[in-house]
This record gives C-alpha cells, structure tokens and sequence, in this order.
C-alpha cells in the first residue's frame, strides 16, 4: 500500500485518493521534510541596489530589505542561494545587473530563511 501511494510512507496514515503509483508522504509529514525555502529575490538600481524578497506566490513580502552600494553582493546572494550553479545563470544575473533591474528564484535552508523573516 505504501509503494502504490495509498498510505504514508512518513507516518504510515491512511491517503485519499488520487493514488499515484508510487510512494508518497501526507501533507503533515511533507512539511516536516521540507529542507530549504523557495524566495524570489527582486532587484533594482536606485542610490543603491535595493532587493527585496518575496514568497513563492510572488505576493507575500518578507520583511527584510537589503540595500548594498555593489551589483556583486547580489551576485553573491544568488550563489548562497543556489541561483547561480552554471555560467548561463550568471550571465542572465549580469545582464539584469547592467539593465538595472531583474529578479531571482532563491532556494534558502530554514537558517538563511529565519534570518530573512526577522
């Protein structure tokens, strides 16, 4: 029952339908596993590079701003963030760096997370 998707492999609790086929966890024990943080990271060129960060429904804003007087500390964010893993991703952050604007899909770990929450 576990390898066809009809219990938890977690917790072993019963799951509704539909059954995939393959092993699966409920919704309580999914949340528990989740190990990093999908963030969307905008960013713009004022007196500054402002970024500000946002939830994966592009709705909900995190409240920590950042502002640095560098493009390469938004680099640097990418790479900690996991955005920026093959040379195309860095020239695509380069270019939104010299347009002046752009924006990046960040996978934080539950620490890097809390610090933006704070």
């Amino acid at each position: 029952m576990r390898e066809q998707g009809q219990i938890c492999c977690g917790c072993r609790n019963r799951l509704g339908p539909p059954y995939p086929g393959r092993e699966r966890y409920c919704d309580r024990c999914a949340s528990q596993r989740q190990t990093h943080h999908r963030i969307y990271l905008y960013f713009f060129v004022r007196t500054g590079w402002h970024c500000q960060f946002l939830e994966a429904d592009l709705k909900t804003s995190l409240p920590r701003r950042l502002t640095f007087q560098s493009p390469d500390k938004i680099l640097e964010m990418a790479k900690a963030g996991g955005a920026a893993k093959q040379l195309h991703d860095i020239a695509a952050i380069e270019h939104a760096i010299a347009v002046g604007r752009g924006g990046i899909w960040l996978n934080l770990n539950n620490e890097q997370y809390g610090k933006l929450k704070r």
